[in-house]
């Protein structure tokens, strides 16, 4: 059965290193006959949660007005949500984060994905300083009982394009293509 799939992009840096991951996970999936909406947070304008449960007396609506309204119904029509993304001073960058932060609402007013996947590059060398924001993604999916259905990580790639021929392209593909 097909599923609705939100790919969020978290990079500001448009056409680079994740936006390429990006695009082979999309290739994959709607060649598998998913559904996919793809967003990019990197430049959008989100604060973070503010904490005030505004959204547990407003049924899940949030207090700020800024670009996260017009994700919020995204969230409730996906079932998948995969997160392509830079790793910035070895987590995820505050764009993902902030975004990240404002799904609280959700507990007031559930969104519903039941699986998650992780697309994800960065410059250092050595893959395992990846690991803490590894861990910290697996946590938040089991918080939000999401399946993790896979992930890919490319380290040892900055400059945009450095990704180009990399293993971790068809990867993307491949994830994609498995989500049905």
């Amino acid at each position: 059965m097909a599923k609705n799939i939100l790919l969020v992009h978290c990079s500001p840096r448009m056409g680079g290193n994740s936006s390429r991951l990006a695009d082979e996970f999309e290739r994959g999936a709607t060649e598998a006959g998913n559904t996919v909406t793809r967003i990019s947070v990197g430049n959008a304008r989100i604060g973070g949660c503010k904490a005030c449960e505004y959204c547990f007396k407003h049924e899940g609506e949030c207090c700020q007005k800024d670009d996260m309204q017009e994700l919020y119904p995204l969230l409730h029509q996906a079932d998948v949500i995969v997160y392509a993304t830079p790793m910035y001073y070895y987590n995820f960058p505050a764009q993902m984060r902030a975004f990240q932060d404002r799904m609280f609402c959700g507990i007031a007013k559930p969104f519903g994905i039941s699986q998650t996947a992780l697309l994800l590059c960065f410059e250092d060398k050595d893959a395992t300083t990846c690991e803490p924001a590894l861990a910290s993604f697996d946590v938040a999916a089991n918080y939000c009982k999401q399946e993790v259905l896979g992930k890919v990580i490319v380290n040892n790639v900055y400059e945009k394009g450095a990704i180009e021929g990399n293993p971790g392209l068809e990867e993307a593909y491949e994830l994609g293509k498995s989500i049905s």
